[in-house]
């Protein structure tokens, strides 16, 4: 079947745009938006090549290719910020003109014999999920008759942006790139293997953030996770504000979860209770759905890297050990069998050891990575098992006193629930379905409306799970409050990182990109410089009212919630002023994190 839709010319045509435009991490597009769509592009373009060689190409297969990268260059203009977009649409031009002629071809002629006018031959799991979240690329594509039209030509077809809603993006665009001298970092709320997390001030803005350093000898993982959390607009997913390197760390600047973390959380307070498991659960599942959705397999997912906000809810951050595969929307289904779901990637990256340990958080890597048969997105669901199992014990269901025993375990133990407290049968059943040693017959990897459905998450309504009010919200004194983070200490005023100058490498100098909320925020600072020129004593009730608004308007929808409380309503503190607040706060912080260690161990 293969043969026929794609001729010899057409395939080289296809292999030279790849290696033409191979994405490299030092060469790709200086924004995270525009790099991980040329990312995602040419992984999609390598999937047809493979397809073609295994003869497995279809006519359903190319028309719905097509069909997503056009949705996917669309959602890229939207949320892209800084500089030209011209040099992507290029590539897909390319593309889409080697793939749109046997496309059409092929249409034509199944129609013609009757095989798809009526519809007979669609795939049950092109049905659309009933379940589906409305945050996902799917969804959003499929509810929108305008993107699903698929024009008879190429991508100038595609309608360009008017000119009033273009003035209207240009006029959000910051007056000038992102660079370390915008904040003032204050205090080290987190570390980990590449690098360390900073509450950071925004000096112009007057909002607090999470800054992370990262060694330049993070390499491309840095790139990707930048990628990632630039392009991706999921209310559980960690959000970015940019990034930019300095002369010795690449710097991302993300929104700060002032609730700590579900390992912290698990530290103080033990086991959870079943409902806020549940939600906790779910909210973590509709995130890695997401990222499936884009081809981005998380790798280290853990309690660690599930934050808490003011709100109660959680947001899945830390993808320094992602790895992208092909994008494949869970509504557009490619006849895959779960082999090739489960062994994606057959690079042996998993086999390359980092401190003498696996790819991922050893007590939460699945069998497959251990025994190196290669792996794919069901690694994912294998940590959500291991979540679980600690969200409701307390404890994680394989472990051993050494690494070697922990793998032995992973690979040949069987769960067992002789454990206090014991969880729900209906957990347990879903915890034992999500920790199956054959990633081919593990829960999840044909679908995850197969977690969803699952008895025990009856009743959660995924499309609006952050308007659920959470069993347990942090009692967060202020949006710069560290008490419920990892470390609580204070460190030197004057940090070796406050003071960097411009990083003259050019080896790093497109790792410099914005985001829409960056945008949104300089446009909404602006607006209120504008409307509410007075000086500080000159603040009534009724401007940090108005003030409050608009910040609520600069929030992006993956970050936005009705309750929002953690918006600053006071005027703008000069230098010093900001400086004793946060001294001040993290005095206040090391008080209440003491208070709460010495009621632990009451308890």
């Amino acid at each position: 079947m293969a043969d026929y839709l794609l001729d010899k010319h057409q395939v080289d045509a296809l292999w030279g745009i790849v290696l033409n435009n191979f994405p490299d991490f030092e060469l790709l597009p200086p924004d995270g938006v525009l790099s991980f769509t040329h990312r995602l592009v040419m992984g999609l373009v390598k999937d047809c090549l493979n397809k073609y060689h295994r003869g497995q190409l279809t006519s359903e297969y190319l028309s719905d290719l097509i069909q997503n990268i056009r949705t996917l260059l669309q959602q890229a203009e939207t949320r892209f910020q800084n500089g030209d977009f011209s040099s992507i649409k290029e590539i897909v031009q390319k593309v889409l003109s080697v793939l749109e002629g046997p496309a059409r071809s092929s249409e034509r002629l199944e129609t013609a014999e009757g095989d798809t006018e009526d519809g007979q031959n669609l795939h049950p799991e092109m049905i659309p999920d009933p379940n589906t979240s409305q945050r996902d690329l799917s969804s959003d594509l499929t509810t929108d008759p305008t993107v699903l039209a698929i024009p008879d030509s190429g991508i100038h077809e595609i309608p360009e942006i008017q000119e009033p809603a273009a003035g209207a993006i240009e006029s959000l665009i910051p007056a000038r790139m992102p660079h370390i001298s915008d904040f003032k970092t204050s205090k080290l709320i987190g570390a980990g293997g590449f690098g360390s997390v900073y509450l950071a001030r925004h000096k112009d803005l007057h909002q607090t953030f999470a800054m992370k350093k990262l060694t330049k000898g993070a390499g491309d993982g840095a790139y990707l996770e930048r990628d990632i959390l630039t392009f991706s607009d999921c209310s559980f997913v960690a959000s970015m504000l940019c990034s930019f390197p300095s002369t010795s760390h690449l710097c991302m600047v993300m929104e700060y979860a002032e609730g700590g973390d579900c390992q912290t959380l698990l530290n103080t307070r033990g086991p959870l209770s079943v409902p806020l498991a549940r939600l906790y659960f779910a909210e973590a599942v509709v995130a890695v759905e997401y990222l499936h959705s884009y081809g981005v397999v998380h790798r280290d997912l853990k309690p660690r890297n599930l934050l808490i906000t003011s709100t109660g809810h959680i947001k899945v951050t830390d993808f320094g050990l992602s790895k992208l595969g092909v994008m494949i929307p869970k509504n557009n289904i490619y006849n895959q069998s779960a082999e090739e779901i489960s062994r994606e990637f057959r690079d042996h990256e998993v086999g390359i050891t980092y401190r003498n340990a696996v790819c991922g958080t050893l007590r939460y890597v699945a069998p497959e990575v251990i025994l190196r048969k290669g792996y794919g997105r069901p690694v994912d669901w294998w940590s959500m098992g291991i979540i679980l199992h600690q969200f409701l014990v307390g404890s994680v269901p394989f472990d051993g006193k050494t690494r070697t025993e922990i793998k032995e375990n992973i690979v040949g133990g069987h769960l067992r629930w002789d454990c206090e407290p014991i969880p729900p049968f209906d957990a347990q059943c879903l915890i034992t379905d999500l920790l199956i040693k054959n990633p081919e017959q593990r829960l999840g990897t044909a679908g995850t409306f197969e977690i969803k459905s699952h008895p025990f998450l009856t009743g959660l309504d995924f499309d609006n799970l952050v308007s659920q009010k959470p069993d347990y919200v942090p009692q967060v004194a202020s949006n710069v409050d560290t008490s419920f983070s990892i470390n609580h200490y204070n460190i030197n005023k004057h940090l070796e990182s406050e003071d960097e100058e411009d990083n003259e490498s050019f080896k790093y100098k497109n790792f410099t990109s914005s985001s829409e909320w960056l945008s949104k925020l300089c446009t909404t600072a602006t607006r209120i410089n504008n409307e509410d020129p007075k000086s500080p004593a000159e603040f009534t009730q009724t401007s940090c009212t108005n003030i409050l608004e608009m910040q609520k308007e600069s929030v992006p929808a993956s970050i936005r919630d009705d309750d929002i409380t953690s918006l600053p309503c006071s005027p703008p503190l000069s230098e010093n002023e900001a400086h004793e607040e946060i001294e001040q706060q993290n005095s206040d912080n090391e008080e209440m994190g003491e208070r709460r260690e010495d009621t632990k161990q009451i308890l």
